[in-house]
C-alpha cells in the first residue's frame, strides 16, 4: 500500500462516525478483496474537512463491499489555500478512514517551473499517472470510477485499459445544458473548446463498463452522447448525503448560534444553497427576494455557497436596495445546513442538485424551476411548486404563495420529505450500487454481513 507522506493529516484511528458505523461483509467477501480507485474533482480534502463532507468519500466502500477505496483529486492544489501545503511537488497521500485513502495531486511538479504552468502541470500529471498505475497493480484494484467523461474520464480510460479493469463513469452534470446556459465549455483550461469536450464524452462513455447518472436528466445526457443503454443505471445522491440530513426536522438542533451569526430569524428568511455560478442562477433568487419584499414581507435571504458570481450578486443587491437583506456566508458546514433548512420560510431552487435533496429531507417548502432533474422530486401542488425554467416572475409568485399559505407550505414540505426518503434511502441505494458493481467486477452483492 502507498503510505502517507509527512503531510498526511488523517489516520485510521480518526475515521468519521459514518465510516465507523458502516457494516462489514463476510470474510469470504474480504478474501476476494474488491478495491476501488475513484478519480474525481468535486472537493479537495481541505474543503471536505472544512465543510464536513466526509460522507461523500466514506460512502463509496458501500458498507464494506469494497475492502478499500482510494479517492484521487488529480490537481487539488489548484484549489487549496496557501496554508494547506505546497502547491508543487509529489502527490500527497492521506489515510482518512479505515477503508479510505485520499490522494491529492499537485498543480505542478516543480516549484522552479512555476513560470511554465502548462509544462509543469503536464509533468505533475505524468507523475500522478505513474503512481496510480503502480497502485492499481500492487493493490490489485478491481475497478476505476470517475466523476466526469472529460479530463478525469480520459485518465480513467487509460488506466483501465492498461490494467484490464472496468471503468465506471458517474455523471452528475448535463454538459449540454451547461453549455446552453453559459456558452462556456465545462473544463475550458483543460479541454479548450466544447467541440473537444464532445469528442472526449463520446470516447469515455463508449469505453465505460457502466455509466451511472446522478438523476434521470444526467443519465439521458450520457445516453445521448454515446453511453450504452445496456450499461447504464442511476446512482442517486442518497448515500452521499450526511446522515444529519435524514434526522426528522423537529429532532435537529435549532441552530440558534448559526441564525444569530447570520442575522436571521426562524421562518423569516429565504434560503438558497449551491454554487454561485451562472448555470445555477442565484441572481434569480435575489430578484425573488426583491419581489416578496415589495409585497410587504420583511424577509432576508441566505445564499450559502461560493463561486464567481459573489461580487455580481452583491452589486445586484446594492442596485436593488436590498443589500442589508442579503447574506452571503460562503459554504457552510453540514451541521449548520441541517439546522438551517428547517428554519427557512422557503427554499428557492433555480437549479440545484444535492442541495435540493437536503432541502427535501428537511421538509422545507420549496419553489423550483422545472429544469434538469428537479421535476423528479418537486411536483407542483403535491411536494412543492414548480414553475417554467427561467421565469423569474412565476418563481417570485410561487414563493409569495408559499409565504401567504404557511399551512399549505408545511404540508407540501412534509410530502416532499416523504418522497425524498423513498427516493434516496441510503441502504436501498447502497444495495443497488453493489448489484451494479458486481455485474462488472464479479462477486455476489448479497453476501452475508458480519
Amino acid at each position: 500500500m502507498i503510505r502517507p507522506t509527512s503531510r498526511s493529516i488523517g489516520n485510521r484511528d480518526t475515521a468519521t462516525e459514518d465510516a465507523r458505523k458502516a457494516p462489514s461483509f463476510s470474510a469470504g467477501a474480504r478474501e476476494r478483496a474488491r478495491k476501488l480507485l475513484s478519480i474525481e474533482t468535486h472537493f479537495t480534502l481541505e474543503a471536505i474537512r472544512r465543510h464536513e463532507l466526509e460522507r461523500t468519500i466514506t460512502c463509496k466502500d458501500l458498507g464494506g463491499f469494497f475492502e478499500h477505496v482510494w479517492t484521487v483529486h488529480p490537481f487539488a492544489t489548484l484549489l487549496t489555500s496557501d496554508s494547506w501545503g505546497p502547491r508543487y511537488g509529489r502527490p500527497n497521500v492521506h489515510e482518512i478512514a479505515a477503508r479510505h485513502t485520499f490522494i491529492e495531486g499537485k498543480v505542478g511538479r516543480f516549484g522552479f517551473l512555476r513560470g511554465f504552468a502548462p509544462l509543469n502541470f503536464l509533468l505533475a500529471q505524468i507523475d500522478l499517472f505513474r503512481l496510480l498505475k503502480r497502485l492499481i497493480r500492487s493493490e490489485g484494484i478491481s475497478a476505476i470510477r470517475v466523476s466526469s467523461p472529460l479530463y478525469v474520464g480520459i485518465l480513467g480510460v487509460l488506466l483501465a485499459r492498461l490494467n484490464g479493469i472496468p471503468l465506471i463513469v458517474r455523471i452528475g452534470i448535463n454538459h449540454d445544458k451547461y453549455f446552453e446556459s453559459t456558452g462556456r465549455p465545462l473544463e475550458p483550461r483543460l479541454m479548450r473548446s466544447r467541440k473537444l469536450e464532445k469528442l472526449a464524452e463520446r470516447f469515455v462513455f463508449r469505453s465505460a463498463a457502466l455509466v451511472a447518472g446522478a438523476n434521470q436528466d444526467n443519465l439521458d445526457f450520457a445516453l445521448a452522447n454515446g453511453a450504452s443503454p445496456e450499461r447504464a443505471t442511476l446512482f442517486r445522491y442518497g448515500n452521499l448525503i450526511d446522515s444529519r440530513h435524514f434526522v426528522e426536522p423537529e429532532g435537529r438542533p435549532k441552530g440558534a448560534g448559526t441564525l444569530t451569526r447570520l442575522g436571521v430569524d426562524p421562518g423569516k428568511f429565504l434560503l438558497y444553497v449551491g454554487r454561485l455560478e451562472p448555470i445555477k442562477q442565484p441572481d434569480h433568487v435575489l430578484a425573488v427576494l426583491k419581489h416578496v419584499r415589495e409585497l410587504g414581507y420583511d424577509f432576508k435571504v441566505v445564499l450559502a455557497g461560493e463561486g464567481r458570481m459573489a461580487g455580481q450578486l452583491r452589486d445586484f443587491a446594492r442596485a436593488a436596495a436590498i443589500e442589508e437583506a442579503v447574506i452571503l456566508p460562503g459554504n457552510l458546514p453540514q451541521g449548520e445546513l441541517a439546522a438551517l433548512y428547517p428554519a427557512a420560510a422557503v427554499v428557492v431552487s433555480p437549479h440545484t442538485g444535492r442541495a435540493l435533496t437536503e432541502s427535501a429531507l428537511a421538509a422545507a417548502p420549496v419553489a423550483a424551476y422545472d429544469v434538469d432533474w428537479q421535476s423528479e422530486l418537486v411536483e407542483s401542488g403535491k411536494t412543492g411548486i414548480l414553475v417554467p425554467h427561467g421565469n423569474i416572475k412565476m418563481l417570485g409568485k410561487a414563493v409569495a404563495q408559499l409565504l401567504e399559505t404557511p399551512d399549505v407550505a408545511r404540508s407540501l414540505g412534509r410530502a416532499l420529505r416523504a418522497r425524498a426518503l423513498e427516493m434516496f434511502d441510503p441502504e436501498r441505494l447502497d444495495e443497488h450500487e453493489r448489484r451494479e458493481y458486481a455485474k462488472v467486477i464479479g462477486g455476489n452483492p448479497k453476501e452475508e454481513r458480519a
